[in-house]
């Protein structure tokens, strides 16, 4: 009798990116990512850097070509044009790779398109994790929003009461300056001396125009768990320098905690807010002053808001949604 053909192991996904900066927007997609196809496919999280103690306590390991430690064979899964490739690809002969698009890089990223042609043989499949940023690339690719485990947060906003104490605003993001607009320091000023409350999650770089102001609250990125850091507002804004969110992964957190929020208008976010429902989009310092002091006296609507933000963010990234998105890398 003949027995039937083994069927072939599906190929492994090697994730690879930085992972030296635990508070990376990036590397955390990656880690969600690898977290929902895990149970589908065999994974591995790989480093092109030496990663920091809390990755490496999640199974991130350190590319070493030399002593020949590094992904070899299946699904190539690249974090993004700012991790640097290394000539191990050469000897790496993967099935498929894809590129993680989610910076507004295009010269990193053309580059690097070139040399997984040159030294992998192979054309990488483009995934972009906004609309908005392949329409500004002009390539052609699959738009996929950045996977994103959204529970916890969907969880406190369900559990969001009515809070006492002033009124408060904040953010989180990385602590640098790119991440900040020039002029927030003073919008955070105008709020504080209206008797508000303002908490930056990432902001100790703003020290030097804000340090010791009454009021405002900067503390370093990490410093607070964020699920407690966003049951601390009552508002989510968000506005950067000269980095532009390619996506946005904390605005689509705070909406899911039940945040209106109010944002600069220039980021990949753009695809998921809708304005006038889950919060305000803004493009001036009087347009973001007016949003937000609007939103002042109206309890009722910010209640609204953050109903609406996040059934917009569970109908995004809900578990439906991440299986549907996980196509672009089992197919």
């Amino acid at each position: 009798m003949d027995l039937p053909a083994a069927s072939a192991p599906a190929p492994a996904l090697h994730l690879v990116g930085c992972f030296d900066d635990p508070h990376a927007g990036a590397e955390r997609e990656l880690l969600d990512l690898a977290a929902a196809l895990a149970p589908l496919r065999p994974v591995m999280l790989w480093s092109v850097l030496p990663p920091h103690l809390w990755y490496a306590q999640r199974g991130v390991r350190p590319v070493q070509a030399f002593s020949g430690q590094f992904p070899q064979g299946g699904v190539l899964v690249w974090g993004g044009a700012h991790v640097a490739p290394g000539l191990w690809l050469r000897y790496a002969r993967f099935e498929r790779i894809i590129v993680q698009c989610n910076l507004a890089s295009w010269q990193r990223l053309f580059t690097l398109i070139d040399v997984f042609r040159d030294t992998a043989r192979r054309e990488p499949e483009l995934v972009f994790v906004s609309r908005s940023l392949q329409l500004t690339a002009g390539l052609p690719g699959r738009v996929v929003p950045s996977p994103m485990v959204i529970q916890p947060f969907l969880q406190a906003g369900h559990a969001r009461g009515v809070r006492s104490g002033p009124l408060t605003v904040g953010r989180v993001s990385r602590d640098t300056p790119d991440k900040h607009h020039p002029q927030d320091p003073l919008l955070y000023r105008m709020l504080a001396a209206r008797g508000w409350r303002v908490r930056i999650l990432g902001g100790t770089c703003l020290a030097a125009e804000l340090a010791g102001v009454p009021g405002v609250e900067l503390l370093p990125a990490g410093a607070e768990d964020t699920l407690d850091f966003y049951r601390s507002l009552d508002i989510f804004f968000y506005r950067t320098g000269a980095t532009v969110e390619a996506y946005g992964r904390v605005i689509v957190e705070a909406m899911a905690s039940g945040l209106p929020v109010v944002a600069g208008s220039d980021g990949g976010y753009i695809d998921i807010m809708l304005p006038g429902q889950t919060g305000v989009l803004v493009d001036s310092q009087e347009a973001a002053w007016d949003a937000l002091t609007g939103l002042e006296s109206d309890a009722a609507l910010r209640l609204a808001m953050g109903q609406a933000a996040m059934h917009q963010a569970e109908q995004v990234h809900g578990e439906a949604a991440l299986r549907a998105a996980l196509a672009a890398y089992l197919s």
